[in-house]
């Protein structure tokens, strides 16, 4: 028996509160967010003091909520904007991300919404990439102002029965995938 086994288990997590992202400019952020996307800004915090610290940082914090699971606590996602006085943040490059590098995804009812968003996202000017179906379910992807690249995906009932028969086999692949670079 290990010391961890002997020890009480965590309590459990309630889900995604919150993914939290630089961007360039909070109004900016804003607009793609609530008027682009539809997310409702719910929280606006100005804020003088760096919150572990205390040291002098001025900064907005901002919150979006982006729906939740059914009737569950919705999630948010929120930007920092930092202000330059002071010079205590770090300098932060806003590119254009690759996807395996950062992305964001959101779930959506299904493929018909998947679709909708697609188009809605197509008229307001942003380049879409897909749907692309990875077997397991089926993605869009797009770019905010910031540079970051978001997602919303969907699963049919196939993809759903794939995704929960790959879960009993994830360890093992893990450990297949780790075996092989070791011979490299």
């Amino acid at each position: 028996m290990t010391a961890s086994s002997k020890q009480a288990p965590p309590p459990p997590v309630t889900g995604a509160h919150h993914a939290a992202f630089r961007c360039r400019e909070a109004e900016e952020t804003r607009a793609f967010y609530e008027d682009t996307l539809g997310f409702p800004m719910v929280q606006a915090l100005d804020i003088d003091e760096h919150p572990t610290t205390g040291e002098s940082l001025h900064f907005m914090h901002i919150f979006f909520d982006i729906g939740g699971h059914g009737d569950k606590a919705p999630n948010y996602l929120a930007f920092f904007e930092v202000a330059v006085e002071g010079g205590m943040a770090s300098t932060f490059e806003f590119k254009r991300q690759w996807g395996m590098d950062l992305h964001f995804a959101m779930g959506v009812a299904d493929h018909g919404a998947l679709e909708t968003w697609r188009q809605r996202l197509l008229q307001r000017g942003l380049d879409v990439e897909g749907p692309i179906d990875h077997g397991i379910f089926t993605s869009i992807y797009f770019h905010d102002p910031n540079g970051y690249r978001l997602e919303f995906a969907a699963q049919n009932q196939a993809q759903a029965d794939l995704f929960q028969k790959d879960c009993k086999q994830s360890h093992a692949i893990l450990k297949n995938w780790s075996d092989r670079l070791m011979l490299v």
